[in-house]
């Protein structure tokens, strides 16, 4: 234990290395273009659409899942670390507190998918990723989304593709006509292509077979009988390792419009040849990919990003 005013200035210098931190964080956001912004949790709410949600008591959770924050997401920046000086008095407060040995409470938190979202103890989150610390004590609330959330999804375009998925299982029920599957997109706009798939797949099928086939069986036969044959010729040639960062989803559709166009332009053609054609335009080489991620790391490195 620190004599009182040594535990003071202790506390002050702390508090400016962490403002010292932010201003980096600040300008390594701005130089390489990444969001350094804690995410607000009434706008995640909005776009997850959570279907209920259940106490589950005391628990050690890892600092480093802790993305935002009910109603500070405005004085830390996305490590937590302080951007306003008005922030200061609770700050050093706090770290005062733990220098004396005396107990803090635990902090409050939100769950959706494995990230938390700070209700009460925002201060104590900082100053505990300030000192390193990779535990804290939470009482945390877990919501239930539609939608599983990786960490992918914790970014602006993440959220928007969240919400997508989780209209297009809203109005398609894919996930309970054909259990256990997903869909990955990298763009929120490929959950309407899809949509838009099933519905003028549902419209040829009536008029091949001259009936009105129920949704849930137009739904169940695009899966298996458009979706999956395209998917399996992808998975059998290797592909995808020549679109990094994209899912067999994205092919999917890209792969249908090139078919399509083939099609118009040369006649009938073989799914198989729309995917290897499509491949030998569009894909890239892997020298390419290998700088690609080498700069990727880099970036990483510099900002604090984290990949899993």
């Amino acid at each position: 234990m620190y004599p009182l005013n040594e535990n003071q200035n202790i506390a002050k210098m702390d508090f400016e290395r962490a403002r010292n931190k932010a201003f980096f964080n600040r300008l390594f956001s701005t130089i390489f273009s990444v969001n350094n912004q804690l995410f607000q949790f009434d706008e995640v709410k909005y776009l997850l659409s959570p279907h209920g949600m259940v106490f589950r008591g005391m628990s050690s959770i890892p600092l480093d899942s802790i993305v935002g924050s009910e109603g500070r997401y405005q004085d830390f920046d996305k490590n937590f670390m302080p951007q306003q000086m008005h922030t200061r008095d609770r700050w050093e407060g706090i770290d005062i507190a733990r220098l004396d040995n005396r107990d803090l409470p635990p902090i409050s938190v939100y769950k959706i998918g494995e990230y938390y979202f700070v209700r009460d103890g925002n201060h104590r989150v900082s100053v505990a990723l300030e000192k390193g610390q990779a535990f804290i004590d939470a009482e945390v609330v877990e919501l239930f989304t539609r939608v599983p959330i990786s960490e992918k999804h914790l970014t602006e375009k993440g959220l928007l593709i969240a919400e997508s998925h989780n209209f297009f299982l809203e109005r398609t029920h894919l996930d309970e006509i054909v259990p256990g599957v997903q869909i990955e997109l990298t763009a929120p706009w490929g959950y309407y292509r899809l949509l838009e798939h099933i519905v003028t797949y549902k419209y040829l099928l009536g008029e091949k077979e001259h009936r009105d086939p129920t949704w849930e069986e137009a739904v169940r036969r695009w899966y298996y009988d458009a979706y999956l044959i395209v998917i399996n010729v992808v998975t059998r040639t290797k592909i995808l390792r020549r679109f990094p960062g994209r899912t067999k989803g994205d092919l999917y559709i890209w792969i249908m419009d090139h078919w399509h166009y083939l099609k118009e332009k040369y006649g009938d053609t073989a799914i198989e040849h729309a995917v290897q054609d499509f491949s030998d335009r569009f894909g890239t080489h892997s020298i390419r990919i290998f700088f690609q991620r080498v700069k990727e790391r880099i970036v990483d490195f510099l900002t604090g990003r984290k990949r899993k």
